[in-house]
């Protein structure tokens, strides 16, 4: 009888335990997805370094990918791209050929999409078009409202940000390349807090996977996700705190332009978005994170673009000192620019894990 009330205890123990532990596990899950309690998940080894290159230069940044290759523009020799293969064994140079030379050039930029690429400079404004095979561009764009970033969505549609005539306010919108209408606006999806260019500043992105554009603020815990007709998706959180943009302004002496009076709260640095996930370099410790990590690494959170939910967080160890400046993500290969070096790593499984193709055939099917 004894025996039998000991087992019987063991059994109630047992289950009240689990029980406990399953709604412990869902309070957690709960708190980390929604809650913005700021705690983040650390899975081990999730990013390996398998190659790295030292490019020389700390000027070069990302241009686009693809068929294996990594596409690099260099902001001191703006008609020059770097190509390199996947394993960065291989690097070439090509010099880019305007077939219209006379434009008031400052400052070009290069975007590689597929075997199209694109040379631009929003203060003129002007847009070129080319192939890779020759590298060889013609003007397709040379007037129109400014923009500040370009991204190509497809060969011909572009998603921009826009600078607006009246107060230079940020905007995001769409520039067809060939149609007779070239430029659409959503003015609706850029939500000013106090000024509309400073705090509404961001990384602009295209998901090919989910024929999204996505949209991160730098200065506050907010990403954007809209579709190519500029019709808002969602607003989603990153999982820190910070919902306002913590900025100062001053204006310049002897003019209206107005520039940092201090040095503003940076939320997220820079980011990358492939299959389903935007990588986000934020740049705020969270909850139990140790004043070390941050000394020697930058932090990588991912998100779900499909779920709308925090993943997990993984370091990008330093090199000499230097932290990353800009990252690219292509299939399972993490890229990233430190100082003078290009390093890749293979993101493990446990990333790509598909676990919601439900979601991203919903996004494909729109």
């Amino acid at each position: 009888m004894k025996l039998k009330v000991k087992i019987l205890f063991l059994v109630i123990f047992g289950t009240f335990g689990g029980a406990s532990m399953a709604l412990l596990f869902t309070i957690s899950e709960n708190i980390t997805h929604y809650h913005n309690r700021f705690i983040r998940r650390f899975p081990q080894h999730v990013a390996q370094e398998v190659h790295q290159a030292n490019l020389k230069y700390n000027s070069y940044y990302f241009a686009g990918s693809g068929e294996g290759k990594i596409y690099l523009g260099n902001y001191t020799a703006p008609l020059q791209v770097m190509v390199l293969d996947s394993t960065l064994q291989t690097k070439t140079i090509y010099h880019i050929k305007l077939k219209q030379s006379n434009l008031p050039f400052r400052g070009p930029q290069i975007r590689v999409l597929d075997n199209s690429f694109y040379v631009f400079e929003g203060i003129v404004p002007y847009v070129f078009k080319g192939d890779v095979t020759d590298w060889s561009a013609s003007l397709r764009i040379k007037n129109g409202n400014a923009f500040s970033h370009l991204i190509p969505m497809d060969s011909l549609n572009m998603a921009v940000r826009y600078i607006s005539p009246k107060g230079g306010e940020s905007i995001i919108g769409t520039l067809n390349l060939g149609g007779s209408t070239k430029a659409k606006y959503g003015s609706s999806l850029l939500q000013k807090q106090f000024d509309g260019v400073f705090d509404t500043d961001g990384s602009m992105m295209f998901n090919t996977t989910l024929n999204r554009i996505v949209y991160v603020y730098t200065y506050r815990n907010e990403y954007i996700v809209a579709d190519p007709k500029l019709k808002l998706d969602y607003r989603g959180k990153t999982i820190d705190t910070t919902s306002h943009a913590h900025i100062k302004l001053a204006r310049i002496k002897n003019t209206n332009l107005k520039t940092f009076a201090e040095p503003p709260l940076i939320v997220n640095k820079t980011s990358a978005v492939n299959g389903r996930f935007l990588y986000v370099n934020s740049q705020l410790p969270g909850q139990y994170e140790s004043e070390g990590i941050w000394k020697t690494a930058a932090i990588i959170d991912v998100y779900d673009l499909t779920t709308k939910t925090y993943r997990s967080s993984f370091p990008i160890y330093n090199i000499g000192g230097t932290k990353l400046r800009s990252i690219l993500v292509d299939r399972k290969l993490f890229y990233a620019l430190i100082g003078e070096k290009i390093v890749c790593y293979k993101l493990r499984d446990y990333i790509n894990q598909n676990k919601t193709v439900s979601y991203v055939s919903k996004y494909k099917s729109d």
